[in-house]
């Protein structure tokens, strides 16, 4: 790489994926790093394994020793951690000199992927998003919204133990008689014989069908012990389950009209007898090109990092909040904009209200303790609330711009900020996450 890239992290819970993406249009695609394990990725220490930022400033030192500072950075995080670390993982690499760092969601960064491909997915709809790896799956339904993303549902199972792959692959080197570290190196070379998982696919299906004498049928050769279709069949119904039930409870009611098609990703994805089981009830969504399934969330994490994808992850609807003012004497009731669809980014700039085309400014009142009637209002004029915001006594008493923030976390707040010059700090009341309006 003779210039610098667009770099994405997906921190996981054994390897760290990274991928690049730029200058032009070509593919993203994994970064080789010495020591990898060919096809999962950057070992973490045994002292970042289970501390994610330690993990992400662990590769990102590795990447920076190789190949020097990136032009930007995306970090992928799987929805269960995003609030909780969003800030903090951004921290970790401006703190290392990464210019440009923001986060998006692993469903963000999937379907930034199937977006972007010339024959991806286009326009409008919902979409089943399930990205299943190590520790745990995470399903979500996913509407397209013009050029936003939306989640309308979401759901997080893990297997037995409080794991979902590493559990699989545990149960397998255990009936080999093999060591957690070594194995899953063998085991990664021995799937990577395997490419789409084909053998595996049709010597696990005669399992099915046949246990006896099928169960015996060698599937994956780790050094001198053999993993049979019997240990594969036996030790897959409670990843099914896990993948199933997350995906139930994100699906439509049973009332709907099309049954969304489902973008498969993550390392589970690569399991031939689980993607064909899923199969059965759901219509499977092709990931461009050659992408590995358990790259496929980092390498839209690089496109979305070189500004050849967007993520989609802006807010779709308008934000309004219901003001008084006096007019000729008397109070009257209004609404007042405070940004337009399509505008507020998560770990983005504040958006101020406008009205006929200039800042808007209100008087804080926090003597009058009226709550604030704030909503959202969809393309329809449908709206939803978001919680009642009551200013607090030490409230600016001057005229103040009022807008609205959304953290990398995806929380938002009410900003009120002085006009005055020299006046106190702005004023930030939590909204929480925005809201989403139910399908029309």
């Amino acid at each position: 790489m003779n210039q610098p890239h667009a770099l994405a992290l997906d921190v996981g819970t054994r390897y760290a994926r990274l991928a690049v993406a730029g200058p032009g249009d070509g593919p993203a695609g994994p970064v080789p790093l010495p020591g990898e394990v060919p096809g999962e990725g950057l070992p973490l220490s045994a002292e970042a394994r289970g501390r994610p930022v330690v993990a992400l400033r662990e590769a990102y030192g590795a990447y920076l020793a190789r190949y020097g500072p990136p032009a930007g950075a995306v970090v992928v995080l799987p929805r269960r951690t995003a609030g909780e670390l969003a800030a903090a993982a951004t921290d970790a690499l401006v703190a290392e000199g990464c210019p440009r760092v923001r986060v998006i969601g692993a469903a963000h960064a999937l379907l930034a992927l199937v977006r972007h491909a010339p024959d991806g997915v286009a326009g409008t709809g919902e979409y089943l998003v399930c990205d299943a790896g190590a520790r745990a799956v995470d399903a979500a339904r996913c509407a397209l919204t013009g050029p936003s993303v939306l989640l309308r549902a979401t759901a997080e199972r893990t297997g037995p133990g409080g794991l979902l792959g590493s559990g699989f692959d545990a149960a397998l080197l255990a009936a080999a008689g093999l060591s957690d570290d070594d194995g899953n190196r063998l085991l990664a070379a021995a799937r990577r014989d395997d490419p789409g998982g084909r053998r595996l696919g049709l010597a696990v299906t005669r399992a099915e069908r046949r246990p006896d004498p099928f169960d015996d049928t060698p599937v994956h050769r780790l050094g001198d012990r053999d993993v049979t279709a019997g240990t594969v069949r036996t030790s897959l119904p409670p990843l099914l389950d896990a993948v199933r039930r997350a995906l139930a409870e994100v699906a439509p009611s049973p009332g709907a009209r099309a049954r969304p098609p489902l973008l498969l990703a993550g390392g589970l994805a690569r399991l031939e007898p689980l993607a064909r089981r899923l199969e059965e009830s759901h219509r499977l969504l092709p990931l461009p090109g050659e992408v590995d399934p358990g790259w496929a969330a980092v390498c839209g994490g690089a496109l979305v990092a070189a500004g050849l994808a967007d993520p989609g992850d802006r807010y779709p609807y308008a934000v309004r909040v219901l003001i008084h003012r006096r007019s000729a004497g008397r109070l009257r009731t209004e609404e007042l904009e405070l940004t337009a669809p399509g505008v507020l980014e998560p770990g983005g700039d504040t958006v101020f209200a406008c009205r006929d085309g200039r800042a808007a400014e209100v008087l804080a009142d926090p003597a009058a303790h009226r709550p604030l009637r704030i909503e959202a209002v969809g393309p329809d004029g449908g709206t939803v609330p978001l919680p009642d915001v009551v200013l607090p006594a030490d409230a600016p008493d001057g005229l103040c711009r009022v807008g609205v923030r959304v953290g990398a976390d995806g929380a938002a707040d009410l900003v009120l900020r002085p006009v005055a010059p020299g006046a106190d700090a702005e004023t930030r009341l939590p909204l929480g996450p925005l809201p989403v309006l139910p399908p029309a």
